[in-house]
């Protein structure tokens, strides 16, 4: 502190008089009588009063009259307002001197304590004590101001490099964060760029226009589909996509086929292993679409299912069965990749896994016809649209299996039935089988045309020679209507011999048209066979008959041509003798009652040293060929005839 005194002059004195006329206006309202109680005489004498400053020089009349009474009156209440506020200013001023040197006081404390502690108060020296605030003049410093002038230079000097350096370190943080942040915006936009040139649709979202998404869903698929088709690719921490999938949680699925021989599991189709986590971004694509292809096949099988109980298909708990045929069965279920299931099937491989492979991928191939239908629905107008029925999965395939086990087993049948004929010695009988080529449509993707053969097979023909001049056509045709998958027709077929039309137009009866039961196929077949046996040897008798020279007649006139001596059985199943209809022989074919032995057996009866015998030759374990036997029966018929 300098040697300055400090001026602490007090605050003047308010003035008692008005300051404006509205104070004056207030005043005289609040004398008692207000305006009315003024004299016009009384003011001229107060201001007059004022003017020559004689208010305390003037005589006074102290005539004791009732106005001069009343004017003491009001002088004494003017004396104690004064001398009440004369005390009041003096309480107040002693007040704000007391606050000045108590602030006095505090400011010399730091610079002399020793002489401010005289006039410091105990309640300030209790509540700040002494030193704790300084003052000093600028425009005259202290020695110690001067002392102290470099250390605060460099104080001034270190607090400014310390921010230099907070603020370098601040730019080289901000630098890293930003060369990070571009590091991670091209790993982001590098992963999306990716995507897009590997085919996958990408954009923005549209409720979130900061986001970019990518559609991995089918535009076709069921409307519940459509909207977990879309998956917003968000970045990561590290900068990487990460695929948001909403509603289709639970982990990936697949829809897994097993095929059960007698209740055990003899096969199973293959699952992929689960993708890492930082696997590539078109593999977690492709996943995605993998995996909600996998969940509306299996919502379409389960809705399929419940519509076809009647052809054996059951749901059992999460999976759903249908009988392939009368051992096996088939099983499907959607089950979790990585799970223990799921990851032990793929362990032991099973004689059936090719087969539920087969199915698995059948099923697939399926679903996507039935989008191509939807496109083509979509396309139509408005006035044709439906609601959607459930896509045709499970149904086209049992009918398929059905259609090519009919074949199979048709195939089968006719192979042992040559087999016997050939067995017999019959000509040269021949089975051929003909498939109608598929010839996909130019410009038809290959799924299209593999899922066309399923929902429509190609018709099979089957041609069967039973003799030279006896042939069969049999067309079966796939049907999706019938349990049996399959429907047939017969038709003839000509001999292709002008003088030798194919007997069994005329001998058989008229074959089933569009039939599905096999068996009915069967039993026609095996009753052709009797009836071209017996065309086929009675042609032969006739040809005998006509090269063999007529007896001369008595008369020596041209001989006659002879009569035939057989001629066919009314039930076209044999030939016997015109005068009696005993002696001849007999055909037949068809399954052995016992065995069930696919069986070609000739009857004959003829004569035999003299005696009419009748004997049995059933092939195969016959020995001989039956045109050896038939020549032995025809050859020894009634006594009286002679050899053919």
């Amino acid at each position: 502190m300098n040697d300055r005194p400090f001026s602490l002059r007090p605050r003047p004195a308010p003035s008692r008089g008005p300051r404006s006329i509205e104070e004056f206006i207030r005043r005289i309202s609040t004398e008692p009588g207000g305006f009315r109680a003024l004299n016009s005489a009384e003011l001229q004498a107060q201001v007059g009063a004022r003017q020559n400053g004689a208010d305390g020089d003037r005589d006074v009349d102290m005539t004791d009259t009732p106005s001069e009474a009343g004017s003491d009156v009001v002088e004494a209440k003017d004396v104690a307002a004064a001398r009440d506020e004369l005390l009041r200013a003096i309480n107040q001023t002693h007040q704000t001197s007391m606050f000045a040197l108590d602030f006095v006081s505090l400011l010399l404390s730091k610079e002399n304590p020793a002489q401010a502690v005289a006039t410091f108060s105990p309640g300030l020296r209790d509540m700040v004590g002494i030193g704790t605030l300084g003052a000093s003049m600028l425009e005259a410093p202290t020695t110690l101001a001067h002392g102290r002038v470099p250390d605060n230079k460099l104080v001034a000097i270190g607090k400014r490099l310390m921010d230099l350096n907070k603020a370098a370190d601040a730019a080289l943080a901000a630098s890293k964060r930003l060369q990070q942040e571009i590091g991670f915006e091209t790993k982001y936009w590098s992963e999306v760029l990716a995507v897009s040139e590997a085919g996958w649709q990408t954009f923005r979202m549209p409720y979130e226009p900061q986001t970019m998404g990518v559609k991995f869903g089918f535009s076709n698929a069921a409307p519940e589909f459509k909207a977990q088709s879309i998956a917003p690719m968000r970045r990561a921490a590290d900068g990487s996509i990460r695929l948001e999938h909403g509603k289709m949680g639970g982990g990936t699925k697949r829809l897994q086929v097993s095929i059960l021989e007698n209740g055990v599991t003899v096969g199973r189709s293959s699952l992929p292993r689960p993708l890492a986590p930082n696997a590539p971004l078109q593999d977690r694509v492709k996943e995605s679409r993998d995996n909600i292809f996998a969940r509306e096949l299996w919502l379409e099988i389960n809705r399929e299912a419940r519509m076809l109980g009647t052809r054996g298909v059951s749901l059992e708990g999460s999976a759903v069965t249908y009988p392939l045929n009368d051992t096996q069965t088939v099983s499907l279920q959607l089950v979790t990749l990585g799970e223990e299931e799921a990851t032990s099937s793929g362990e032991h491989a099973g004689a059936q896994d090719a087969l539920a492979n087969w199915l698995c991928t059948t099923f697939s191939l399926l679903l996507s016809n039935a989008h191509r239908a939807n496109e083509q629905k979509r396309s139509e107008s408005s006035a044709n649209k439906r609601s959607t029925p459930p896509a045709s999965i499970l149904a086209p395939l049992m009918t398929y299996y059905e259609y090519d086990r009919t074949i199979q087993k048709c195939a089968r049948h006719l192979a042992v039935f040559n087999t016997v004929l050939h067995g017999a010695g019959v000509g040269t009988p021949t089975v051929t089988m003909r498939e109608t080529p598929f010839t996909p449509m130019p410009g038809v993707p290959a799924s299209t045309s593999l899922a066309e053969v399923f929902l429509k097979p190609p018709t099979v023909q089957f041609d069967l020679t039973i003799t030279p001049i006896a042939r069969v056509q049999i067309l079966l045709k796939p049907t999706l209507q019938s349990l049996s998958g399959a429907t047939f027709s017969v038709s003839f077929v000509p001999s292709g011999q002008p003088t030798a039309p194919n007997p069994l137009v005329a001998l058989t009866p008229l074959a089933p048209e569009e039939n599905t039961c096999l068996e009915a196929l069967f039993t026609y077949l095996h009753a052709t066979v009797p009836c071209a046996m017996a065309a086929s040897y009675y042609r032969f008798v006739r040809q005998q008959t006509e090269k063999s020279p007529a007896p001369p007649t008595p008369d020596g006139a041209d001989p006659s041509p002879p009569l035939p001596k057989w001629t066919i059985h009314w039930n076209n199943n044999g030939i016997i003798d015109y005068d009696t209809g005993e002696y001849g022989v007999y055909f037949d074919f068809g399954p052995n009652q016992g065995t069930g032995t696919l069986e070609l057996k000739v009857t004959g009866v003829f004569m035999e040293e003299g005696k009419k015998v009748r004997r049995e030759w059933v092939w195969p374990g016959a020995e001989g060929a039956i045109g050896s036997v038939v020549k032995h029966v025809l050859s020894n018929g009634p006594p009286d005839w002679d050899e053919v």
